[in-house]
């Protein structure tokens, strides 16, 4: 899901989906090079350190969030994101329900699949890995 083509993201912005309350915060980050990182943790558990990637993550990537309520506690606890979709038609999501996350994820995913021209980019079958019958092969 990480956009890291011209045709999908001109700016390759990588991918965070996250969730958020007044007490906690729970986010997935997709890099271009192909990691997930699953992040939850209360507010008072964030360091000095952790705020400052934190800070970075907010300015530099494209944030999912499931409404506004996640918007507004990331703003009161951390930085606004410059860069945020909402995810519609998704319910809000708690930090710690893993089971409303993964649908919330799901939603999310969905967005990217539905556009044919972004969807022929990130999920299309890679050459490399093709499997050819006996009749084909050199």
């Amino acid at each position: 899901m990480a956009s890291s083509t011209d045709p999908v993201d001109e700016r390759r912005k990588q991918i965070v989906a996250a969730a958020a309350n007044d007490t906690r915060i729970r986010m997935v980050f997709f890099s271009s090079l192909g990691a997930i990182l699953d992040f939850e943790a209360s507010w008072s558990e964030l360091d000095a350190t952790t705020l400052g990637w934190l800070a970075f993550t907010t300015r530099w990537n494209r944030w999912w969030l499931p409404d506004v309520a996640s918007l507004d506690a990331i703003e009161h606890h951390a930085h606004a994101p410059t860069d945020v979709r909402f995810a519609s038609g998704t319910a809000p999501s708690m930090p710690s329900d893993t089971a409303a996350f993964r649908r919330y994820l799901d939603a999310v995913e969905a967005h990217y699949r539905r556009d044919e021209s972004i969807s022929r980019i990130l999920f299309a079958p890679d050459p490399a890995y093709a499997v050819q019958s006996p009749a084909h092969a050199p």
